[in-house]
């Protein structure tokens, strides 16, 4: 996939480089430090050199040192079979551009380069300086993603994109105070609500009838939108799926946390 390097090294440009990182699924790319070093690209408002970011990748600011959390005597099998499923997909990743295996903090860097992640550019001091791509792509436009991973991270590019826009609905119900049962709407009017076009609307509905909490009277995915229904909350699934956070006497925060929460942990 052909990119281009960020060069508007303002604080929005930068903000929304690291929501791309945080939401865009790039967290759950093996090793764990992948995710991590694109945050950390746009750390300052300049683009930075491997020097710049020793102090960063470890202790020592080693680039040969282990992309991989060292300690695997102490891991059990469970522990053990994670890591080597993570390194295999890891080494997928990397086969995919032609590279070896990943072994080093180098070899990672590296990778984001050929993916297209990262450009390494010389400055006007003569430098090579890293610049993150922008808009940054996801993982599944660069990396070849196996069927499970390619439904989690659809799962969260829909989240990213909607999660913030359903809250939006939720607040029609008033979750801190009134808790409407229902709410007679459209998604022309929610559209209003979240400041968006109803596919937006129509988007963030499926995400709350996902978790099964909210119902319709109508097909979602086929109504117009002018079309009125009717759009029910389930309290007591909402209460045992959902955290919520409320504010109690004399403002004193009270969180309620999902009640499988100790069971999904």
């Amino acid at each position: 996939m052909k990119t281009v390097p960020l060069t508007d090294w303002s604080r929005d440009h930068r903000d929304q480089h690291f929501d791309s990182v945080a939401g865009g699924g790039w967290l759950r790319v093996p090793p764990p430090m992948f995710g991590l070093l694109l945050m950390a690209l746009t750390r300052q408002a300049k683009p930075l050199t491997r020097d710049d970011l020793r102090p960063f990748i470890n202790p020592s600011g080693d680039w040969q040192a282990s992309c991989w959390d060292e300690g695997a005597a102490e891991r059990d099998a469970e522990e053990l079979a994670d890591l080597q499923a993570a390194q295999a997909t890891a080494t997928a990743y990397a086969a995919h551009y032609g590279l070896p295996p990943l072994h080093t903090l180098n070899d990672m860097l590296n990778l984001m380069i050929a993916a297209g992640l990262v450009h390494e550019i010389p400055g006007e001091d003569g430098q090579n300086r890293l610049h993150p791509a922008y808009p940054l792509p996801g993982p599944h436009q660069v990396f070849p993603l196996d069927e499970e991973e390619s439904a989690v991270q659809e799962s969260l590019r829909r989240h990213h994109a909607y999660g913030g826009d359903s809250y939006r609905i939720i607040g029609l119900f008033d979750p801190l105070g009134a808790r409407h049962q229902d709410i007679t709407t459209s998604l022309d009017r929610l559209a209003r609500v979240i400041e968006g076009h109803p596919h937006d609307a129509r988007e963030a509905l499926r995400l709350l009838l996902d978790e099964q909490d909210f119902t319709t009277t109508a097909d979602i995915a086929a109504i117009p939108s002018h079309k009125v229904f009717r759009l029910r909350c389930d309290w007591d699934r909402f209460d045992a799926h959902r955290t919520q956070v409320r504010r109690g006497r004399e403002g004193r925060i009270k969180v309620t946390v999902p009640a499988d929460w100790e069971d999904s942990a």
